[in-house]
C-alpha cells in the first residue's frame, strides 16, 4: 500500500481496496484508512495549489534563478517589485461551523452565503526593500489594465517613489500590458531597467506574500462594500511595517536557491 500511495499520492483508500480484492477484499474501507494514517504514517492532507507548469515555464525559470543566483540581499533591496491583485468582498471568512448534531446542515445560521460573482477591486501596488511601501492604485470598476493606463499607473504611482526609494531595476511579470512596446518605451524614456521575470512565477515574486497577508485581513474584517474594501486596503497597506518589505526584498536568495534545488518546479513560497 505504501509504495501505491507514494507513486499515487491522491489515491484513495477505497480505490487501493479495489486494486487488490485478493488482499484487502475483506478488510473494511475505514481500517485501510486506519493503517495509512497510524501505521505507515501517510495521513490525508490537503493539496497546496499551484500554477501548472510545462518544461519550457521550468527551463526559463532555471534560467532566471541561475542568471541572478549571485545577487546579494542588498542588490534585492535595490528592486521595486510590483504586481497587480484582486480583492473579493469576503461574505464569511470560515467555511467551517459548529452546529448541533441535531439539527440540519442546510439550516440558514450554519450555511456559508455564497454570490455567483461578487464585488471585486483590482489593486496595484509597488514596494522595496529599501524603504518599504511604494504606490497603491486602484482600478476603475470593468477596466482592465492595458497599455496605455498602465503607463498612467507607473507615471502617477511609480515614478516617485523608484526615486525616493532609491531603486535600480523594475519588477513586473509578464503580463501582456506589461510588455506592450509602449510600456517598453516609457521605461525605457524614464531609464528605468526591468528584470527579465520568468512566467508563472508567484513563488519567486515577494509581493505575492503581501497581498496574501492583506487578503487574510480583508477576510477577518469583512467590508460589506467596494468603498469599504478600497479604505481597509489603503489602512493595511499604509500600516505594513519597512521591516516587513525588507524581509520580503532580501529573501530572494533562498527563492531562487529553492526554484534551482526543485530544476524549476514551484516552491513554497
Amino acid at each position: 500500500m505504501r509504495r501505491e500511495v507514494l507513486n499515487d499520492p491522491a489515491i484513495t483508500a477505497a480505490e487501493l481496496k479495489k486494486n487488490h480484492p485478493a488482499l484487502l477484499g475483506n478488510v473494511s474501507v475505514r481500517t485501510i484508512q486506519h493503517r495509512l494514517q497510524i501505521s505507515l504514517k501517510l495521513p490525508t492532507r490537503r493539496a497546496a495549489k499551484k500554477p501548472l507548469l510545462t518544461e519550457a515555464m521550468k527551463k526559463k525559470r532555471l534560467s532566471f534563478c541561475k542568471r541572478y543566483r549571485q545577487w546579494t540581499p542588498e542588490q534585492w533591496k535595490k528592486v521595486m517589485f510590483s504586481d497587480e491583485s484582486t480583492f473579493r468582498l469576503v461574505r464569511m471568512a470560515s467555511t467551517t461551523v459548529r452546529r448541533p448534531s441535531d439539527v440540519s446542515r442546510y439550516h440558514p445560521k450554519y450555511t456559508v452565503k455564497t454570490v455567483k460573482h461578487p464585488d471585486s477591486v483590482m489593486v496595484w501596488g509597488g514596494f522595496s526593500g529599501n524603504k518599504g511601501r511604494g504606490g497603491l492604485y486602484f482600478l476603475p470598476k470593468n477596466v482592465t489594465m492595458k497599455g496605455a493606463n498602465y503607463i498612467e499607473v507607473l507615471r502617477d504611482h511609480l515614478l516617485v517613489p523608484y526615486a525616493i526609494h532609491e531603486c535600480e531595476v523594475l519588477m513586473q511579470d509578464s503580463a501582456p500590458a506589461h510588455r506592450s512596446k509602449v510600456v517598453q518605451k516609457f521605461l525605457t524614456d524614464n531609464n528605468i531597467p526591468v528584470l527579465d521575470w520568468p512566467g508563472n512565477s508567484p513563488d519567486l515574486n515577494p509581493i505575492e506574500n503581501a497581498w496574501n497577508e492583506m487578503k487574510k485581513a480583508i477576510a477577518k474584517k469583512r467590508p460589506t462594500n467596494i468603498n469599504e474594501l478600497k479604505q481597509a486596503l489603503t489602512k493595511l497597506w499604509v500600516e505594513m511595517d519597512l521591516s516587513y518589505f525588507t524581509k520580503l526584498a532580501t529573501s530572494m536568495p533562498k527563492r531562487i536557491g529553492m526554484v534551482i534545488q526543485y530544476k524549476g518546479n514551484m516552491t513554497k513560497y
